[in-house]
């Protein structure tokens, strides 16, 4: 009998253990990242012109915790590392598809990274070529647009930048799949109550902010909401700002590739106010350049803009 217990004692505590030993090894597991194959997706050693899309598919998924940070890095040729794109999440797993375009770098490693609850990695990468003969594409060129803020009667708010073509409400709402940009102008931008001249888009509403669908309820029945991503860099001191100079002189979309920063590309820009030359990225995949020229301090007022886009 005491031998039978003795054995079934043994036999509990090395459960235990190998219970123990399994948890404390699936503690220290990083998590996994892969790519997603099919043939819609931008592969390793591709060659792709300037301008043009980079579509990657990345699958990932926690071991020891969830995921709570996802990276998007290029490694140029002279070792320079630009971060593309550093999000925070949490999740046990991730599927995601990512559009991004080629720039003028001869090369670059792309590397996908994640990160989960106890700072464990993972990454994958490959390598993305420029088509050696990139020819840069046309521009549109607006010198003069005028959007009316919310409480403004005269001009319209909602605009298709490729087109210049400026709607009022009702215009807007028939036409809302063509409209990328929209204006209004709070009181209250930040702690401090300073007052903001603001550039949007429909999608705003989509991406937990309310103000957009604030001033214009309607936009919640439009169907797509096209969501605009403005680089908000300049603000943030983190590259030279263009010059009124630089906008002039765009007779190609070279200097708009170069100038918008995906990593900087947010929902909305705050204090757009006159002088300031701001990057942006369409729900189609243009990009483009808009100088505000001026930017009223009332809700009543309006916003007159230059404006450059790809064709």
């Amino acid at each position: 009998m005491k031998t039978t217990t003795s054995i079934i004692w043994l036999s509990l505590i090395a459960i235990y253990f190998l219970i123990g030993c399994k948890k404390k090894s699936d503690d220290n597991l990083p998590p996994a990242i892969n790519f997603k194959t099919g043939s819609t997706y931008t592969k390793n050693n591709d060659t792709v012109a300037v301008g043009h899309r980079l579509y990657f598919g990345i699958q990932a998924r926690g071991t020891s915790g969830n995921i709570t940070n996802f990276t998007v890095k290029k490694t140029l040729e002279n070792g320079t590392v630009v971060t593309v794109m550093d999000t925070g999440l949490n999740a046990i797993n991730i599927d995601l598809n990512k559009v991004f375009y080629q720039n003028v770098e001869n090369k670059a490693i792309w590397t996908f990274s994640v990160m989960d609850r106890n700072r464990m990695t993972a990454q994958v990468s490959l390598v993305i070529y420029k088509d050696p003969n990139s020819a840069y594409g046309g521009i549109f060129y607006y010198p003069s647009i005028k959007l009316g803020y919310q409480n403004n009667t005269t001009y319209g708010h909602f605009l298709n930048p490729t087109t210049g073509t400026v709607y009022m409400a009702d215009s807007a709402t028939t036409h809302h799949n063509l409209v990328d940009v929209l204006i209004y102008y709070i009181n209250n931008a930040n702690s401090n109550n300073l007052p903001s001249p603001i550039l949007s888009s429909p999608g705003e509403m989509d991406n937990s902010s309310i103000e957009a669908q604030t001033y214009y309820p309607y936009i919640a029945n439009w169907q797509p909401r096209n969501y605009t991503l403005w680089d908000i860099s300049l603000d943030n001191g983190n590259y030279a700002p263009l010059t009124a100079t630089d906008f002039n002189s765009a007779q190609n979309d070279s200097l708009i590739i170069v100038a918008y920063h995906p990593v900087w590309g947010k929902k909305k820009f705050r204090w757009a106010t006159a002088g300031k030359i701001i990057p942006f990225l369409t729900a189609g995949g243009k990009m483009g350049l808009i100088h505000v020229i001026r930017a009223d301090s009332s809700d009543t007022g309006i916003m007159e803009i230059a404006l450059k886009i790809q064709q």
